[in-house]
């Protein structure tokens, strides 16, 4: 790795709380979020193969399956491939995994003003990897999209139209390491400037490596913020978006959401240790006005209690 640069998390004096805009009455675990041009939210939860639409502006949003997702006992990463296409990254779930060999890519063809004629029309085997964390598709290469295998530490890339899938990289930035405590390493990604950013949960860090148009590492890894403290499941960062101005919105379990500016600086942005709104917040995606943020969390259970995962949405 290369120029490593620590960083501190300061508390804001009042941090935001966020307003929830929809919670599962179960313990469904929603995993990562996509935000439509029309405002409305696609959705995949750990804790099935369906992946939902959600209208946040509506009286009493609610979730509607637009697709279910034939072998896939959960999702993960979601992106757009143009055209009303969409990728879904899902699989056999297990903990803190996914069964090897069971990871597939989706994808789905949707009008945003019609989900309901929503449709699957290819599913292309992603083998050998236990893991696809987050999700991009190349600017100039649409059609090919980038995930993360967070426990073998690469960079898996697949051709949507050849259904070709290979490794575009490795490197030990990406893998957990020899944390005892989380078992999987890069943990959702974006693409900006040319460079790939990531979390790496395990190893408690935010960084980014330079990529060519075809997501080749054509540079080192920089590490551009840390967690203050060791990582662990209650402390780990998850995904992640960027506002117009390059700051950066991280989740962080259990009931946090930081913020990177573009010099470093980390700060905690909503939420926190006394915060009872974020109930393992898993990823972040801006709203459609850049006005707001949206945050999915995972849900839990505390006490007799179970609190399902949640959709809120934080002012900018």
């Amino acid at each position: 790795m290369a120029n490593q640069t620590q960083t501190s998390t300061h508390e804001t004096p009042q941090p935001f709380a966020g307003d929830v805009v929809f919670q599962f009455p179960n313990r469904a675990f929603i995993e990562n979020l996509h935000v439509l041009h029309n405002g409305h939210i696609l959705f995949s939860t750990l804790t099935s193969g369906n992946l939902y639409i959600l209208d946040p502006r509506s009286s009493n949003p609610s979730p509607t399956i637009v697709a279910s997702l034939v072998g896939s006992t959960g999702l993960t990463g979601i992106v757009s491939l143009g055209q009303g296409r969409y990728a879904i990254s899902g699989g056999i779930h297990s903990s803190f995994s996914f069964v090897r060999g069971s990871m597939q890519l989706y994808v789905v063809s949707m009008e945003a003003s019609d989900p309901a004629g929503a449709e699957v029309t290819d599913t292309i085997p992603v083998p050998d990897t236990s893991m696809m964390n987050g999700m991009v598709a190349l600017p100039n290469r649409p059609h090919t999209v980038l995930s993360a295998d967070s426990i073998d530490g690469r960079i898996y890339r697949v051709n949507t139209e050849t259904k070709e899938v290979s490794v575009a990289f490795a490197d030990p930035a990406l893998a957990p390491g020899d944390s005892p405590g989380i078992p999987f390493g890069a943990n959702g990604l974006k693409l900006r400037d040319g460079y790939l950013y990531f979390t790496n949960s395990a190893l408690g860090t935010y960084a980014r490596v330079s990529i060519d148009d075809d997501g080749n590492k054509t540079g080192n890894v920089e590490v551009l913020a840390t967690l203050g403290s060791a990582a662990s499941p209650a402390n780990a960062y998850d995904d992640f978006d960027f506002d117009a101005h390059g700051n950066v919105y991280i989740a962080v379990h259990s009931a946090s959401i930081n913020k990177v500016t573009p010099n470093g600086e980390q700060f905690l942005f909503a939420g926190g240790s006394n915060s009872t709104t974020f109930k393992e917040p898993t990823s972040v995606a801006m709203a459609e006005d850049r006005k707001s943020i949206y945050v999915t969390t995972g849900g839990t259970i505390a006490g007799n209690t179970t609190y399902g995962g949640q959709i809120i949405n934080v002012k900018l």
